[in-house]
């Protein structure tokens, strides 16, 4: 290979190319990006940034000058040509094509469309640096914010407000926030640390549309039953989807992200590897297909997929235990592993705002989860990658309580 490309300067973008030069390859690198001003640490956007804690300058990534990247950004991919290997793309200058030899896909996830009237002021999606920098804006001025989605950048933008002395409203959907993700035991423990400290969660809601104030500005939140939530600044943080609408053309399977074997190769195109948020591949530690919009993930795919284009890789294909974090009210939640179809969840650790739950699956261990825990979901990595059995975690008596999914 000559030149490979690296569509995305997300983590797992940048992770790839790293160690497409760690790993010994010297030909042209090309980084294509929409965002204009240069890769960043994505988490950032819905903590530090909100309220000021850090700037642009501290969170933008920066690579040494040996790497030899050519920075292609404020560039829109708009569609992938396989046979011709060549992507084509826009930017103010206009259309052009992009040739590759070999070509990393890693566009990442968008925010989900807001069915709501985006035109008015004070009314944001979060996913961006841009995103960031214009809701803080608001934020600063705001008494009221109404947050619509329980998830986890719902529930963190909503510790930032109320550290900020705001009044937080939560519209959530279902029973109880991240229930779906962490089982109700620990959705339960989460949404009382939030009341807790002052934010009011109201759940089995749904919303039909936004409030008009004077000059346009959002005013509120309308409920279906026929109230309304009063509101200076209204998120909408209802999900992400993978971003491969610029690939709707390109023949690949996109029914969930872009479809990838055990070792990230894209099914049904040669030399072509995708990582991150956007790729769906089969992970042997738990025999099913899986697609993980986490960091940690991103990062470590970036790396094995940059391998895999290089045949460097494992032959065992990329063997993950998902890890992330959220960071709210100054505390960490923390997770390894997945908790999707878990059949039990036992409390491991539980003392005032502490709480350690270890998931499992017909009594294999799947994930072990905790909030304000230290280090303890770390300890408990290695046995989620072995897929020890639940009886194995020693601290976890046989008078543990049975929490059926």
């Amino acid at each position: 290979m000559d030149t490979i490309v690296v569509a995305g300067a997300s983590a797992a973008g940048l992770s790839a190319a790293r160690q497409l030069r760690k790993s010994g390859f010297a030909g042209s690198i090309q980084l294509v990006d929409e965002e204009p001003h240069g890769p960043y640490r994505r988490p950032k956007v819905s903590k530090g940034l909100l309220n000021g804690q850090v700037d642009t300058n501290s969170i933008a990534v920066r690579w040494p000058d040996e790497l030899g990247l050519e920075q292609v950004f404020g560039t829109r991919l708009t569609a992938l040509d396989l046979q011709s290997r060549e992507l084509h793309i826009t930017s103010d200058s206009g259309a052009a094509v992009l040739g590759f030899d070999g070509l990393v896909i890693a566009t990442g996830a968008c925010a989900r469309q807001t069915p709501f009237d985006t035109e008015l002021r004070g009314v944001y999606t979060l996913r961006t640096l841009s995103d960031a920098m214009a809701m803080r804006e608001d934020l600063d001025h705001a008494a009221s914010v109404a947050i619509v989605g329980g998830g986890f950048i719902g529930l963190e933008v909503a510790a930032v407000a109320r550290a900020m002395g705001k009044s937080v409203t939560v519209l959530e959907t279902s029973d109880r926030p991240l229930g779906r993700v962490l089982g109700p035991v620990f959705a339960d423990h989460i949404a009382g640390i939030h009341r807790e400290r002052g934010v009011e969660l109201l759940c089995e809601v749904a919303v039909t549309g936004l409030l008009a104030g004077p000059g346009n500005a959002v005013a509120g939140v309308a409920l279906t039953d026929g109230t309304a939530v009063e509101a200076d600044v209204v998120l909408v943080a209802v999900g992400s989807a993978p971003a491969v609408d610029w690939l709707a053309s390109s023949g690949l399977d996109l029914t969930d992200g872009v479809l990838c074997d055990a070792t990230l190769a894209v099914e049904g195109a040669q030399d072509v590897v995708a990582a991150g948020d956007i790729a769906s591949w089969w992970n042997p530690l738990y025999g099913r297909r899986m697609r993980v919009e986490h960091w940690t993930n991103a990062t470590e795919q970036g790396a094995y997929a940059a391998r895999r284009l290089l045949g460097l890789h494992d032959m065992n294909g990329f063997v993950s235990a998902p890890y992330f974090w959220s960071d709210q009210h100054g505390m960490r939640l923390q997770s390894i592993g997945t908790t999707i179809g878990h059949d039990r969840a036992d409390i491991v650790e539980c003392a005032g705002e502490r709480l350690v739950v270890a998931y499992s699956r017909e009594g294999r261990l799947t994930c072990v989860a905790g909030i304000n825990s230290g280090t303890a979901v770390q300890s408990y990595r290695k046995m989620v990658l072995e897929g020890e059995t639940r009886d194995a975690m020693r601290n976890i008596s046989d008078a543990t309580a049975d929490i059926a999914r």
